[in-house]
């Protein structure tokens, strides 16, 4: 099966298509240059072009749900939802802490993806990595010293990865220092391939989205969200 991947989730845009077990062709831009509303379809067109496919090549089309960019999200979900609608093409999302831990899924550690929420707060959960990867704390939006007061439950090694490494970095350095361990930036970026490859196994599963009720996974209110509630309990 040929699947596309598609992450909108942070500042960049990646982009893959695999065939089976194979990477046919991996693309990935950074948003700070052009925004995902620009960049997107294009660069769809761009990679099917490049390995001489067109849309209705494609079996299936695998999304990143989040948490992450809430602008990013909608973006990639929209898309998704369109290009299904148009070309008849199932899709499923995976969520995008998910995505992270398999970067290091066989490493024998507590793995601990951490994304910046901002409000200084971040998007975590923690799995333990081996010969299958195991989800122990469930997707939290929290501060960071939550995140170590959870911690404190564990005494093993923790591989932390992520954009909010950039961030967080040197609290977790500070504060538990001995159980740290810090991946190189290039497994902290979500890996579209991966998104492709978490899809193909969903969908040969049958766990196919609907084009019309598939949305992003925020974990929180977004700012319009919270100001729309705010304006309601003033009324």
């Amino acid at each position: 099966m040929k699947i596309l991947g598609i992450d909108t989730s942070s500042r960049y845009c990646n982009l893959s298509i695999i065939e089976d077990e194979d990477i046919m062709i991996e693309y990935s831009i950074n948003g700070l240059i052009k925004k995902h509303s620009s960049i997107l379809i294009p660069a769809i067109k761009e990679i099917l072009k490049n390995i001489n496919m067109e849309i209705q090549d494609i079996d299936g089309i695998a999304v990143t749900l989040g948490p992450g960019s809430f602008t990013g999200l909608r973006i990639g979900v929209g898309t998704v939802k369109g290009l299904s609608y148009a070309a008849s093409i199932p899709i499923t999302g995976v969520i995008t802490l998910d995505v992270l831990a398999h970067n290091v899924a066989k490493m024998p550690y507590l793995i601990c993806p951490v994304l910046d929420a901002r409000k200084g707060e971040a998007y975590f959960a923690l799995y333990r990595g081996g010969e299958q990867l195991c989800k122990i704390i469930d997707y939290q939006c929290e501060s960071i010293e939550e995140l170590l007061e959870r911690l404190k439950n564990f005494q093993e090694k923790i591989i932390f990865l992520g954009e909010g490494m950039s961030k967080y970095q040197s609290i977790l350095k500070e504060k538990i220092s001995s159980r740290a361990i810090f991946i190189h930036p290039s497994l902290s970026i979500i890996k579209a391939s991966n998104v492709a490859f978490m899809g193909l196994e969903k969908i040969k599963k049958g766990k196919i989205e609907n084009v019309y009720s598939i949305s992003p996974f925020y974990l929180r209110k977004s700012e319009a969200e919270i100001a729309l509630e705010k304006k309601n309990k003033s009324v």
